[in-house]
């Protein structure tokens, strides 16, 4: 607490692109919309050189640490993790603003008596757009084309609409909910591989990692969408992507580490798949002189297709305030982290 109020500290960085970085006007819209509650908060907004933590200048750590003695709730993406109850005594969440948390794992460092929520649904209205985009794209062969155009080749590579064909997606949580609503829409069929005994909307059937095999060789599309953990790195490797028909195509919208890039490389490069677009990668920014710039028959994107540069702060920010409302109202938190899944 501070002088009475609950402190909410935002931790922006230099290091990351605009959209993940608050600004004070969007602090004050957020207490503007929240009149009842403006006059009990305290927010602060800090901003580091650089993401990783452990290159956070003298200035940075100083700053910080001076902020984080009165924190209650605490708002970004990275952050010194040792003796956090030490230099954070009132801090009760830690609030991502990333939906992946692979970043912090293992989740060791965690003091008791802390919650960690993630921005998980954040995404959805720009995501949803950009899925949609990725499977007519695929789905008309425009990887393909791409590269015939680079190559300066007139291929006409006729296709066929979407509707009837089969998407597989591995995760069924928001992201994998909203790529399936996007196919359905399209008049696709279905299929979610899910660990877990789900039955989310918009999907046809949701069959259990063991029968992937069985999933696979029914797909037209695969869709990654599932978080990076301990069971799902580089569960799309060479002996899976054997398993999908010649036709088949890959998007990969979660983490690029889901995916053997090379094993995909090499599938493009033998005609062994259709097409693939990547918005991820398991290094970025992707070093110049990777094979991936080369590959053909593969669309790439910088990791933008979910972050809205308007509406992705505020979106947040509104996250964290009902959260707040949750928790003085007695109510679970939006996205809490199960760390025991690892997400």
């Amino acid at each position: 607490m501070y002088q009475g109020k609950t402190h909410i500290h935002i931790e922006n960085s230099n290091g990351s692109p605009p959209v993940f970085n608050a600004t004070e006007q969007q602090v004050q819209a957020l207490l503007d919309k929240n009149p009842d509650l403006a006059g009990e908060l305290h927010i602060t907004i800090g901003c580091s050189d650089r993401d990783e933590a452990e290159n956070w200048s003298a200035i940075n750590l100083e700053e910080y640490y001076a902020q984080m003695k009165t924190t209650d709730i605490f708002v970004g993406y990275m952050f010194p993790l040792e003796n956090i109850r030490g230099y954070a005594p009132d801090l009760k969440v830690i609030h991502f603003i990333s939906s992946g948390v692979d970043h912090v794992a293992p989740f060791t460092w965690v003091p008791e008596g802390v919650q960690l929520v993630n921005n998980r649904g954040v995404h959805l209205p720009k995501s949803g757009e950009s899925f949609g985009m990725f499977l007519a794209m695929l789905n008309a062969g425009i990887p393909r084309l791409v590269t015939s155009q680079h190559n300066k080749k007139w291929d006409r590579h006729f296709t066929s609409i979407s509707q009837g064909k089969t998407l597989v997606v591995i995760g069924v949580g928001n992201q994998g909910g909203e790529m399936a609503r996007r196919a359905k829409g399209l008049g696709m069929y279905v299929i979610g591989i899910s660990p877990f005994d789900e039955n989310p909307e918009f999907f046809d059937e949701v069959l259990p990692n063991s029968r992937m095999k069985e999933a696979f060789g029914r797909a037209d599309m695969v869709a990654l969408t599932a978080p990076l953990t301990d069971d799902t790195r580089n569960m799309m490797n060479r002996e899976t992507m054997d398993w999908l028909p010649k036709h088949a195509g890959i998007i990969n919208v979660s983490r690029g580490a889901l995916i053997d890039e090379k094993a995909l490389h090499d599938k493009l490069v033998a005609g062994e798949l259709s097409g693939a677009i990547l918005d991820v990668f398991s290094k970025e920014p992707l070093p110049q002189d990777h094979f991936l710039w080369e590959t053909p028959n593969l669309i790439m994107t910088p990791h933008v297709s979910s972050d809205d540069l308007v509406n992705y702060i505020p979106r947040t920010l509104d996250l964290m305030i009902q959260n707040l409302r949750n928790e003085r109202e007695g109510k679970p938190l939006i996205n809490l982290l199960d760390l025991s899944r690892q997400f």
